[in-house]
C-alpha cells in the first residue's frame, strides 16, 4: 500500500484536487451509511399547507435513540429567484429549525415567530437548536411539478434529469452557535451529529425530504384529483446546493483537516491499487462504471466552461470499461497498471471518477479507514519551542520546498486578496490595489509566510531554540505552529499560490464539495460552483428496510407513458 501511495506533488496542486470526485469517504456518504445502518425514523407529524405553497410541518426525528423535532415555516413564492445566501435577507421560501428533544408548543410558536419576522438583524434563537435550515425553490422544476400533480399526472422523467435534479436549493446551514444555536463544542460526545458536518449535511437531507411533501401538499391543495409524486421520481430528486469562494479560506486555515480528507481517500486507493485483479471487485467495478457513464449522459450542465464535458467522462468510463473486461479475462496482476494507464490516456476528471469507483469496489476497506475522519479533523495546533532551527529548518525543506521555490515576484503573484465581507456575511475576493478592505484581509498565503519564516530562521544559529525566534519575533509563532503540527503530513496543504492570478477559487470549492459528497460538481464562473446532494438517496420512509447499497448516480426513472405529463 505504501508503494501505491500518490507523492503529494501528483494530486494537491489545486487543478488537481479540482477533478476530485465524491467517494465512499465523503461526508454525506458515510452519513447515509449511518442512518441506514441505525434505521433512523423520521415521520411527519403534521404538513399544514394551501395552494399557494404556506405551510407549516412538524417532523419527529429518532437518531438511533436521540431524539429530535424539525419544525418548517414555507412561504407562498414571490416569483422571484433567490441566489444568494445573504444578499436576499431572510427573504428565504422556507426556513426550517431542528430541535435537540421534543419542545412544547409554545417553544415551536416561538421559533414560528422568530421566522415570520423575516428582519436578519432580529432573527436569533437559542442552544436547543441544532441549526435553521433555509431553502429557495428551483424556480426551474418546483412549479412545473406541482402542475403535474395537481393535474393528477406525474412530471416527465427527463425534466428531472436534463433540469436541475431538485426542487429545492440549500442557502445554508445556520448552526455552531451562529444566531444562537448550539456550538458544535456543546453537542454531546454521544450524539450522531457530533460527527464533523452531520449537523450540516442532515439538515440538507431533510430540506430534501420537506421538498418533496411540499409539492405533494400544495398540489393536495389545489385539486382533488392530484396524485403524489412516484416514488421513483421522488428518489431521483436532490437538493440544490451552490458554495462560493469563501471554502478557499477554510481549506488555507484548517490545513490537518485537509490531511485527514485526503489522506483517508489516498489509503483506500492505494489500498484497492494494489488489490489482484479478480471478479468480485472487478464484477462491481464493470457496473458502476456502466452506471455512472449513463448518468452523466443524462447530465445537461449550464456551462462546461470550467470543467470536463459530461459526454466525454461518459464515454472514457466506457473505454475503461472495456480494459477491465479485458483484465478480468486475463487475470494477471493487480489494478496499478490499468489506473497508470487512465492517468496517462484519459482526461483528469474521468481518471479521478474511476479512482472513486474502484474505491467503491473495496468498501470494508474504505468503511474501516474513514473512521479517521473525525480523527484528523481533532488534531490541534502545536509548538514544539525545544526544537531547534536546524531541525525546523529540515522540516520546512522537506514539507514546503514546493513554497520556496515558488517566485512571489510581479504584480499578477498577489493580484487577489480575501476579506470577510459584513454586507454577504461570508468570504469575498478583491483585486489587490483595486478594491477596498485590503486591510482587512483574510489570511491564505501559505507561500508567503512560509519564505518569510525561512529566511528569519536564517540568521539565527543552527542550534538556537524556536522558543528565541518566537521571543523575538511574536508574529512568526504561528507559520511555526503550522510546519511543526503538519510534519509528517503530506497531503495537508494546496501545492498551488491561492493569491495569484491563475488560481481559479472553483478549483478549491469544487474540491471541498466532493468531500462533502457531491457529484457533478458545476461551475458557473470561476468562484460559484453548483451541484446536488443527495440524489438517489433512500426516502425517509424507506430507511427502515433499506441497504447500503450504491445509489449515487441513478439511473434515468422508467414510467409507464399514461403516468407522466
Amino acid at each position: 500500500m505504501a508503494a501505491q501511495l500518490r507523492p503529494a506533488d501528483a494530486c494537491m496542486d489545486p487543478v488537481s484536487l479540482s477533478a476530485f470526485k465524491s467517494t465512499r469517504l465523503s461526508f454525506a456518504r458515510v452519513l447515509a451509511r449511518r442512518m441506514i445502518r441505525e434505521r433512523w425514523k423520521i415521520a411527519n407529524a403534521y404538513f399544514e399547507c394551501d395552494d399557494n405553497g404556506d405551510a407549516r410541518a412538524l417532523y419527529r426525528i429518532d437518531l438511533d435513540g436521540h431524539r429530535l423535532t424539525y419544525i418548517v415555516r414555507a412561504y407562498p413564492w414571490d416569483g422571484v429567484e433567490k441566489i444568494g445566501r445573504r444578499a436576499d435577507g431572510v427573504n428565504r421560501d422556507m426556513f426550517g429549525a431542528l430541535f435537540f428533544g421534543e419542545p412544547d408548543e409554545a417553544r415551536i410558536e416561538r421559533e414560528f415567530a422568530v421566522f415570520d419576522t423575516r428582519d436578519i438583524g432580529r432573527m436569533r434563537t437559542d442552544s436547543g437548536l441544532v441549526g435553521w435550515t433555509p431553502a429557495n425553490r428551483s424556480m426551474r422544476l418546483f412549479d412545473h411539478v406541482v402542475d403535474c400533480l395537481a393535474a393528477g399526472r406525474q412530471p416527465e422523467p427527463r425534466m428531472l434529469s436534463e433540469g436541475t435534479g431538485y426542487l429545492m436549493r440549500n442557502a445554508g446551514f445556520i448552526g455552531s452557535g451562529r444566531s444562537g444555536t448550539v456550538s458544535y463544542d456543546g453537542i454531546p460526545d454521544d450524539h450522531p451529529l457530533k460527527h464533523p458536518y452531520f449537523a450540516d449535511l442532515f439538515g440538507l437531507y431533510l430540506i430534501r425530504q420537506v421538498s418533496i411533501d411540499l409539492v405533494n401538499a400544495i398540489a393536495r391543495a389545489r385539486s382533488g384529483s392530484a396524485v403524489a409524486l412516484a416514488p421513483e421520481l421522488a428518489r431521483y430528486v436532490g437538493i440544490g446546493n451552490s458554495s462560493g469562494q469563501g471554502m478557499c479560506v477554510a481549506v488555507q486555515r484548517w490545513p490537518q483537516w485537509v490531511a485527514s480528507w485526503v489522506v483517508v481517500r489516498e489509503l483506500a486507493l492505494a489500498y484497492a491499487r494494489s488489490r489482484p485483479v479478480e471478479d468480485g471487485p472487478g464484477r462491481m467495478l464493470v457496473k458502476l462504471l456502466s452506471r455512472t457513464a449513463a448518468f452523466y449522459d443524462a447530465v445537461k450542465l449550464q456551462s462546461e466552461e470550467f470543467v470536463t464535458p459530461p459526454h466525454m467522462i461518459a464515454a472514457e468510463l466506457r473505454d475503461f470499461r472495456s480494459w477491465v473486461e479485458e483484465a478480468l479475462a486475463g487475470r494477471r496482476g493487480t489494478w496499478s497498471p490499468l489506473l497508470d494507464r487512465a492517468a496517462q490516456t484519459l482526461d483528469r476528471e474521468t481518471a479521478e471518477q474511476i479512482h472513486s469507483l474502484l474505491i467503491e469496489a473495496y468498501p470494508d476497506f474504505a468503511d474501516a479507514v474513514a473512521d479517521y475522519l473525525p480523527v484528523g479533523a481533532r488534531v490541534p495546533r502545536r509548538i514544539e519551542p525545544q526544537m531547534t532551527v536546524a531541525t525546523l529548518l529540515e522540516q520546512i525543506r522537506a514539507q514546503y520546498g514546493w513554497a520556496l521555490a515558488t517566485s512571489l515576484a510581479g504584480p499578477d503573484a498577489r493580484k487577489h486578496f480575501w476579506y470577510h465581507s459584513i454586507d454577504f456575511g461570508e468570504q469575498r475576493r478583491g483585486d489587490r490595489g483595486i478594491d477596498p478592505h485590503e486591510e482587512f484581509e483574510s489570511f491564505i498565503d501559505v507561500i508567503g509566510a512560509i519564505q518569510r519564516l525561512a529566511a528569519a530562521l536564517l540568521s539565527y544559529p543552527d542550534d538556537s531554540p524556536v522558543a528565541e525566534v518566537i521571543a523575538d519575533q511574536p508574529a512568526l509563532a504561528f507559520e511555526i505552529a503550522r510546519v511543526q503540527t503538519l510534519a509528517g503530513l503530506p497531503y495537508a496543504e494546496i501545492r498551488g499560490n491561492l493569491g495569484g492570478a491563475a488560481f481559479a477559487p472553483a478549483y478549491a470549492i469544487r474540491f471541498m464539495l466532493a468531500v462533502l459528497g457531491m457529484e457533478c460538481t458545476n461551475p458557473l464562473s470561476i468562484r460559484y460552483v453548483r451541484g446536488v446532494f443527495f440524489q438517489g438517496m433512500p426516502l425517509a420512509d424507506d430507511l427502515a428496510g433499506a441497504t447500503d447499497a450504491f445509489w449515487p448516480f441513478p439511473p434515468e426513472p422508467v414510467l409507464q407513458p399514461r403516468e407522466f405529463a
